[in-house]
């Protein structure tokens, strides 16, 4: 059977001996060529109806003349298929010998038929076949007539023909297949049949490498039975209706969709652009809080990554509460805007964050991620870039301290994932570099945590949680508040390293016992000072801790600042047999300032990443 990572791998063997000459070139007879494809993608340019379209349409085609494409996609709304608007299409058709076309219902304007697309682009059906580089594409033509359901205003159907033509496609096909149309088969403004469409499409979701469609001029990504759709962001405005009618983008918006088959990833670049003039909500037409991320209204293309088999979980203690104090405001840019960049240049799928505090909505929406929260102003928060379920409250336990929701990747394989925070109270973390305090004083100093963790491993959905594991593994991150048995041992104190402490965490302990990996460490075996993965604190000597007032710039220190760090006290921690830790890291610096730590970097606590391969068995 042919899945989805194995589909990618098969489009490196198809493109290597294929003729297109950039992959040609590339060849080695020692090894089958996998190498990537790259698409210039736009949609919704609206020529002869939106202003500047023309000049936006040369935007795009001067970016994608300067960097190399395996083809060009117009996901429809593209301009009106008559004489008047024909500069649109000898233009796009001009600038590579690969040009996909995507008929929209706005090509049916003015009395316009198929037959005029079919002349003006030099195409011979509304839906067809493409094969690029090893890589099968299927345009589809979401305009016909003939729905039961049909509303009003332009059809949006795929019939009966046509669905018999897909089905016999996807059939026979023996590659990767990439479905384009203009109306979305999935989320916002899909088709009146998309149940049906997607039913057909899941029966060979192993062949199908994404769906992509523009239309609904929101940016966003929906998985459904292991298919991402994909929503392109139009070129030019947001259709508001009234008399303001458009809400223009100052800057046209455009992407590339890159398809790596030897990584079995997917990803588009980011595009950003403001409002040229009022925005809807100015205008009053978007009125809803916390839009969920597939009817977000933004002038952008925010970059997706999508990875069939990987998986990046991220936990990180954000110090919410002061994330838009004015005070760690930099270069502009606020605290939060800041943690949002992290974690979008970090390209996490899943973060189990500490310390939301009324941040949780903001941040989900400028990711575009689904979230998991008790209240909006609540401690914790999960964040995915994939569908969450299960996220019931857990009876008998705070969720102050403890969160839990199922991760549902792009293939249909489920991850279970708890948020969890351990009390700070009693003996506190920094009495680890106080020498009066003996080793086995400062363990016993966590024994409180012990029991705070212990509500956790005792509850029953936890426990058929572990019980499941093999099945839908399991993930515990958090701020546990306290180090761990694995950083201070017998090799470690005679390193020198971690205070040269030899200490029984009770909380480690009782984490290893219940058969979880700890991932970082796992990572990272061989304990060396590159290696010790310190999470607190980030902040330098140019700062100190005053209780209510967070943390205050002392006198000025020389830079580069000088960096204190001595414990590990975040963890992402994992159990089942189809869960495989590939690789973690401590994230310390914003990237725009790597030789700054706070408040560049705008938490206390470091982030902590692992990247998981996650088995294809469901």
């Amino acid at each position: 059977m042919l899945n989805r990572r194995t589909a990618l791998k098969t489009l490196g063997a198809i493109s290597a001996s294929s003729a297109i000459p950039s992959l040609a070139l590339a060849q080695k007879k020692e090894a089958p060529l996998a190498a990537p494809l790259r698409f210039g993608l736009i949609a919704d340019l609206h020529g002869g109806l939106a202003q500047d379209a023309e000049s936006r349409l040369d935007s795009f085609l001067s970016v994608m003349s300067e960097e190399p494409c395996d083809g060009l996609i117009q996901l429809g709304d593209f301009a009106f298929p008559n004489d008047k608007h024909q500069v649109y299409a000898d233009k796009f058709n001009a600038a590579h010998d690969q040009t996909i076309h995507v008929i929209g219902n706005h090509e049916f304007d003015y009395g316009l038929t198929r037959d005029d697309c079919y002349r003006a682009w030099g195409i011979d059906t509304s839906y067809y076949r493409r094969d690029v580089g090893g890589l099968r594409i299927l345009v589809l033509d979401g305009n016909d007539q003939g729905s039961p359901t049909h509303g009003g205003g332009y059809p949006s159907y795929i019939g009966p023909k046509q669905q018999a033509w897909l089905a016999e496609e996807l059939e026979k096909t023996d590659r990767p297949t990439l479905i384009l149309s203009h109306q979305p088969l999935a989320g916002k403004s899909r088709i009146n049949n998309a149940e049906d469409i997607q039913s057909l499409l899941a029966k060979h979701a192993s062949k199908i490498v994404a769906c992509l469609n523009g239309h609904s001029h929101v940016d966003s990504l929906v998985q459904i039975a292991g298919i991402p759709y994909l929503h392109i962001n139009s070129a030019s405005y947001y259709w508001v209706g009234g008399k303001e009618r458009m809400a223009y983008y100052a800057d046209p918006l455009f992407t590339t969709l890159t398809i790596n088959p030897e990584t079995a990833t997917l990803e588009l670049s980011d595009k950003s652009s403001r409002w040229k003039e009022k925005s809807p909500k100015q205008i009053g037409y978007f009125e809803r809080e916390n839009p969920p991320p597939e009817s977000i209204v933004t002038p952008r293309i925010r970059p997706q990554h999508v990875s069939p088999t990987e998986l990046n979980v991220m936990t990180w203690n954000i110090w919410g509460r002061l994330n838009e104090d004015p005070r760690y405001t930099v270069d502009e840019k606020t605290a939060r805007e800041r943690t949002i960049e992290i974690i979008r240049n970090s390209n996490a799928d899943v973060v189990a964050m500490i310390e939301a505090y009324g941040s949780a909505a903001d941040i989900a929406a400028s990711l575009g991620f689904h979230y998991h929260t008790a209240a909006a102003d609540a401690n914790l928060c999960i964040f995915s870039r994939y569908p969450l379920s299960d996220v019931e409250l857990l009876e008998g336990l705070n969720p102050f301290s403890f969160i839990a929701a199922t991760v549902t990747l792009p293939k249909g394989q489920k991850v279970r994932v708890y948020d969890i925070w351990l009390t700070s109270g009693g003996r506190h973390i920094v009495a680890i570099k106080d020498k009066s305090v003996s080793d086995e004083a400062f363990a016993v100093g966590d024994d409180n945590r012990h029991d705070h963790l212990k509500q956790l491993l005792e509850h029953p959905i936890f426990k058929k949680d572990i019980a499941a594991s093999d099945s839908i593994p399991l993930i515990v991150a958090g701020d546990f508040n306290c180090v761990t048995h694995l950083d201070h041992t017998a090799a470690t104190s005679k390193l020198g390293l971690n205070q040269s402490r030899q200490l029984a965490i009770k909380v480690s302990q009782a984490m290893q016992q219940a058969g979880f990996e700890d991932t970082y460490r796992a990572a990272h075996p061989n304990m060396t000072a590159e290696s010790l993965g310190h999470t607190w604190t980030t902040v330098g000597t140019d700062y100190v801790y005053e209780s209510d007032k967070g943390f205050v710039k002392t006198d000025a220190h020389p830079r580069p600042q000088y960096q204190n760090p001595y414990a590990r006290i975040d963890y992402v921690y994992a159990l089942g047999e189809n869960l495989e830790t590939v690789d973690a890291e401590v994230i310390t610096r914003h990237h725009d300032y790597p030789t700054r730590g706070f408040p560049e970097f705008p938490s206390d606590h470091a982030a902590v990443i692992t990247q998981f391969r996650v088995s294809n068995e469901l």
